[in-house]
């Protein structure tokens, strides 16, 4: 199953996720943006991080080298994980934990004032690829290390559903703030 979205679709969706993250971030205090509440747990600040080094380094980057024939193949296949993603448009609602040997160097936040601006960058980024990934005819793919083989129309959906699963880490990182 590939995505059922069009580009302009998931774009869309990922317009209404991220204006959330950017209007949450008038709501927290620079100390709330960056309290961890304990050694294994990220603060608000490592999570907006995350996603957005995940969106320019591994998402969209990923989307750009399909559509560009490069670091991938022709075919492959998406494994039952893959599938099920784009089956229901989300990823499931469990906590992920990246396997050791995928894991980077923590997250280190930026000040919350600049987060605002770095989503922005995302979506004007997102939205320069609409087009090309809409006639992409996506035979191109390049592997994704837990859900298989993605072309550039799934890596682009991708980021979107990743934006919306760490929803779930805000509100919990949100309920640790209020005590």
């Amino acid at each position: 199953m590939t995505s059922s979205l069009s580009p302009v679709e998931i774009y869309e969706r990922l317009v209404t996720v991220i204006k959330g993250y950017q209007e949450a971030l008038d709501g927290y205090s620079d100390e709330q943006f960056t309290h961890k509440s304990a050694e294994d747990v990220w603060s608000l600040g490592q999570m907006y991080e995350h996603l957005v080094l995940t969106s320019n380094f591994f998402f969209l980057a990923n989307t750009l080298r399909c559509l560009e024939r490069r670091k991938g193949q022709l075919g492959g296949e998406k494994n039952k994980y893959g599938d099920n993603i784009f089956k229901y448009n989300s990823f499931p609602p469990v906590k992920v934990k990246i396997p050791e040997a995928l894991k980077g160097p923590e997250p280190v936040a930026k000040t919350r004032l600049a987060y605002g601006p770095l989503l922005e960058i995302v979506l004007l980024d997102a939205q320069s690829l609409i087009e090309t990934v809409g006639r992409d005819a996506g035979e191109y793919k390049c592997i994704h290390p837990i859900f298989g083989w993605l072309n550039a129309r799934e890596w682009y959906h991708n980021m979107e559903m990743h934006f919306k699963h760490h929803l779930r880490q805000q509100a919990e990182l949100e309920e640790i703030l209020k005590g």
